[in-house]
């Protein structure tokens, strides 16, 4: 059990310094043959399994004889209890489970994105094993038992692997940081990891781009938000828990020169992360400087009544609800702001403006 320990310890160093997780309520309960088929023949698990993650207690279950027992380890022990403890999907899985709910549903029933934005795959049966046999991979490649992961891997059923080699391709597809992100574990980042994501999402329209703004609360359980401008077409793009709000240049030009709070807001909250640095503060300066004409009052108070008609399309729980009614705000008070002649710029600036 000592070179098991050592693993185990190596792991967690990997995967605190890979992605800033730690195992917090998570217990690794390791059997002997005989007492895994007792085990399992008391709880009426399959007594032919080699280990197993109980969600509701927070455990993993592993026969020790097994000859890939590391890769088993991580596969319960890291993957589904990393899974569990930190995924958005994971800790909604263990709350289903707590209240006696229907976790079958969650679990093998289709996913409806509108409630569930965060996964790889349909079915939250995938995301969870999706992840654990992936992680499990990576853990033997960094523990150097490589070798433990293949002998593993041929002993998989062949949806297991075509599993496996679907969630590697995403991780590529995404970044390491995309991918669980995309799997709603916490964002821990940097402005190069946010670039590297945003240049796999972009492609070869990447080069289109003129400039990136980071901006929003920034928080591991909270959206990343950007700004962008470009000569790509405008777009709004979210996946649950990238938000890319993006503008073509010329619509740019004429949103800023009309002060709307929607664009003013990134640029003066917000870090430029992409583009040069001289011309970003250069144009805030120029929106600072602009004088407040009527146009742009009427253009605040237009963006609020368009808004207010897009009320009726969204049901009283959905997302875009709400997001609706805090535009309405936001613009009307704007517009009402730029009429007396100030020129708040930001949100929080529009709240200072109210709450005196």
């Amino acid at each position: 059990m000592l070179s098991l320990d050592s693993l185990i310890l190596d792991a967690s160093s990997f995967v605190h310094s890979e992605f800033n997780l730690q195992l917090q309520q998570s217990q690794l309960k390791p059997y002997s043959s005989e007492n895994w088929q007792e085990f399992c023949q008391v709880n009426g698990f399959n007594v032919n399994s080699e280990g197993l993650y109980v969600p509701v207690s927070s455990s993993a279950y592993v026969k020790t004889d097994s000859p890939v027992l590391i890769s088993n380890v991580f596969h319960e022990y890291y993957g589904h209890g990393l899974f569990c403890e930190h995924s958005q999907i994971g800790k909604r899985l263990v709350n289903i489970i707590q209240n006696g709910e229907d976790e079958k549903s969650f679990l093998f029933g289709e996913i409806n994105p509108q409630e569930q934005r965060f996964g790889l795959v349909k079915h939250n049966i995938h995301n969870y094993e999706g992840f654990a046999v992936w992680l499990e991979a990576l853990l033997c490649e960094e523990t150097d038992n490589s070798k433990v992961w293949q002998l593993k891997k041929e002993r998989l059923p062949d949806d297991s692997v075509s599993l496996f080699d679907y969630f590697q391709d995403a991780e590529q597809r995404f970044t390491r940081f995309g991918f669980m992100s995309q799997l709603g574990f916490p964002k821990h980042y940097d402005y190069n990891k946010v670039l590297d994501v945003v240049k796999k999402l972009y492609g070869s329209n990447f080069d289109n781009i003129d400039f990136i703004v980071l901006y929003g609360s920034q928080k591991p359980e909270s959206d990343i938000d950007l700004f962008v401008v470009s000569n790509n077409p405008s777009t709004n793009y979210f996946n649950g828990w990238l938000d890319v709000y993006e503008l073509n240049r010329e619509e740019f030009n004429q949103l800023s020169t009309s002060l709307d709070i929607s664009v003013t807001d990134p640029l003066f909250t917000g870090r430029l992360i992409y583009g040069d640095i001289n011309s970003f503060e250069r144009l805030k300066q120029q929106i600072k400087n602009q004088p407040i004409i009527q146009e742009a009052i009427n253009h605040n108070l237009a963006e609020a009544e368009k808004q207010r008609g897009s009320l009726q399309h969204f049901s009283g729980t959905d997302k875009r609800r709400k997001d609706c009614l805090s535009y309405i705000d936001s613009f009307s008070q704007n517009a009402e702001q730029l009429s007396l002649g100030n020129k708040p710029l930001t949100l929080a600036n529009l709240k200072k403006l109210y709450t005196k």
